[in-house]
């Protein structure tokens, strides 16, 4: 889209954006609030710069006329949006106009553009107009999301009007259309019966059929063959599982989640200098080396990780030092080259690529930091730890953690008590649900979110599904004290300019502290319908079973097929979050045939937002 809509030549292997030809046409680059979400999670302004993007503005902004040159348009297919495009085509804005959709434009959209062209003769100045089916985030290389907000208020609002359910499944199904469209396959679709899944289901593979069956202009790439290699797409309902939504992870980027500002990997983190709180934005790109390896790792873990790659930078570092005969790398600029000498010309050939690392470490140091102060402020090792075997807790445990002024934020506890809520076979007496909900509400807790679970809890509880218990992972208080040393480090390294110093027996015996690997209800059920035994597989047998590529009339008689897939989508309608994320790769990458796993869901949530959801549908009930 950016080198107008020509394919470029391939990129390098690792780089994420192609670079632009010396004879490429510099170019404006105009979005709309959804076309600027769909860009900001994937590139950067460096890296439109590389693609000839040389000026990038809002459509709903003033914006000065600037001739001779073209214009790309990314938007939705809106009549508000329309109406702005034609008034830049009337105003004369731009040489030439490339208009591209985020998903299909309806005919009456289109007949409205081009009527208005016809007053200010302005219609041959538009070179292209594109549908690109991208209606959708990706802010990972196996994940995306329809940035479709309160979506889960939106589906399981009792006074929500049919229409409105209607629209949220419709734009649902427009989207995932475009994701299968992207990735180029037609998929097996499974869901649960009834709900809004099944609603998605029919909907997205009679879209699919339509497309596959009437279209001229094909999307899908080996569309005719019945390839069994085809992946399955996993459509699910929100209230098949709550609780990963309100849980308390230990992972590096679901911690970052929870405890700072995320979003569409912008990460905002908070800092004290000289007695105020500044924030501070960093970005999180395909380039981040150190994110890439331990955004799943357990946050011990990533400390340890920090420790080594600040000896392997420090390492690296000092042989570049040597070799130019400077104390400090920040002098290597100085140097006189005149000489020519073959070591001065590997120094500075080298130190672009160590001025990169040490920027990423100095980012991931102060995110670790913030995050050591989050666990600190709000215990969150303790309530880890407590909800790794919340089913073996007993009522003095859980009304001790509700009452403890030691933590902080009441929203932490209503997430674990809700958690224990959800978790427990048996039902809670109304004298002891009673006292629970005293304590809630003496902690500062608004009851709202538990009035509205205690209606569906039925319906959520995986019971049937329940995990085994994690091992033992030590005293809270023990782990704590350890995280205190790695703060206590952290705090040492950003003091002395961020990367002097080591780690020295940093994390000796942190790792009896780390979580058991456990598969989440969600990974049970993809695992179940990927790898469908030779016997009766009660979730295989039960989910809704379409296959778009065959016709109605046959797909009701056509036999599942039993053959393991490779490749599966999951997609989650009512929200999601890095948890699910983690623990569906886990699944695949264990795997001795390594599988691929795909992620989505309406919009990716934090666990203060989805409560937020849970306590307006609970103040309606």
């Amino acid at each position: 889209m950016l080198n107008l809509n020509q394919k470029p030549e391939p990129a390098a292997q690792n780089d994420q954006v192609i670079p632009m030809s010396s004879d490429a046409e510099w170019k404006v680059l105009i979005f709309d609030n959804f076309g600027r979400d769909v860009i900001s999670s994937v590139l950067r302004v460096n890296d439109l710069r590389e693609n000839g993007v040389t000026v990038h503005m809002p459509l709903k902004n003033e914006r000065q006329p600037i001739p001779d040159v073209p214009a790309v348009y990314f938007v939705e297919p809106t009549s508000e949006n329309i109406r702005r495009i034609s008034e830049d085509l009337s105003n004369h804005l731009y040489d030439s106009y490339y208009i591209n959709f985020s998903s299909v434009i309806p005919r009456p959209l289109m007949e409205e553009l081009a009527a208005s062209t016809i007053p200010s003769g302005s219609s041959a100045q538009i070179q292209q107009v594109y549908d690109q089916y991208l209606n959708f985030i990706c802010t990972e290389p196996n994940m995306f999301s329809l940035n479709d907000r309160q979506s889960y208020l939106a589906l399981n609002d009792p006074t929500a009007p049919e229409t409105a359910i209607e629209a949220s499944i419709d734009k649902a199904a427009s989207a995932l259309f475009s994701v299968l469209a992207t990735m180029g396959v037609i998929p097996i679709i499974r869901c649960p019966r009834r709900g809004a899944a099944e609603m998605l289901a029919k909907k997205l593979d009679s879209r699919l059929r339509d497309h596959v069956m009437n279209s001229r202009n094909n999307l899908f790439s080996d569309t005719n063959s019945m390839n069994f290699q085809r992946p399955v797409l996993v459509i699910l309902d929100r209230n098949m599982d709550l609780i990963p939504m309100i849980s308390h992870s230990w992972t590096y980027q679901a911690l970052v989640h929870d405890v700072m500002e995320m979003k569409l990997n912008e990460i905002v983190v908070q800092t004290e200098e000289n007695g105020r709180t500044v924030k501070k934005k960093y970005d999180i790109d395909a380039k981040d080396f150190f994110w890439n390896k331990n955004a799943s790792a357990p946050f011990p873990q990533v400390a340890e990780e920090i420790d080594s790659e600040l000896t392997k930078y420090k390492k690296d570092a000092a042989v570049i030092s040597q070799m130019s005969g400077v104390s400090n790398l920040d002098d290597v600029n100085q140097l006189d080259f005149s000489s020519g000498a073959k070591h001065l010309k590997t120094a500075i050939t080298a130190l672009p690529e160590l001025t990169a690392r040490k920027a990423t470490l100095d980012m991931h140091m102060n995110i670790a930091t913030g995050l050591l102060q989050g666990i600190k402020d709000r215990q969150l090792d303790t309530l880890f730890q407590m909800e790794e075997s919340i089913t073996k807790q007993s009522k003095a445990n859980i009304l001790e953690a509700i009452n403890d002024p030691e933590k902080k934020v009441p929203e932490d506890k209503m997430r674990v008590f809700l958690i224990y809520y959800l978790s427990i076979q048996e039902d809670i007496p109304n004298d002891v649900m009673q006292e629970y909900e005293e304590a809630l509400v003496k902690a500062g807790c608004d009851l709202a979110p538990l009035r509205y679970v205690k209606g569906i809890r039925a319906f959520t509880r995986m019971t049937s599904m329940t995990q085994q218990q994690p091992q033992s992972f030590g005293r809270p208080e023990n782990l704590f004290n350890r995280l205190g040393t790695i703060g206590n480090k952290l705090s040492d390294h950003l003091g002395t300019g961020g990367l002097g110093g080591g780690f020295e027996n940093l994390l000796a015996g942190v790792k009896n502290f780390l979580p058991a690997k456990k598969d989440l209800p969600m990974t049970r059920i993809v695992e179940s319908i990927m790898e469908p035994s030779g016997g009766a597989n009660d979730t295989n047998e039960d989910f809704l079973y379409f296959d778009p590529k065959v016709s109605r009339a046959s797909n009701a008689k056509m036999p599942r097929t039993r053959t393991p897939f490779q490749e599966a989508i999951v997609f989650v309608v009512g929200g999601g979050n890095y948890v699910e994320y983690q623990n569906l790769n886990e699944y695949a990458q264990r795997q001795t045939i390594k599988k691929k796993v795909t992620y989505g869901s309406t919009e990716v949530l934090s666990p203060k937002e989805f409560l937020q959801q849970l306590a307006m549908l609970g103040k309606e009930q």
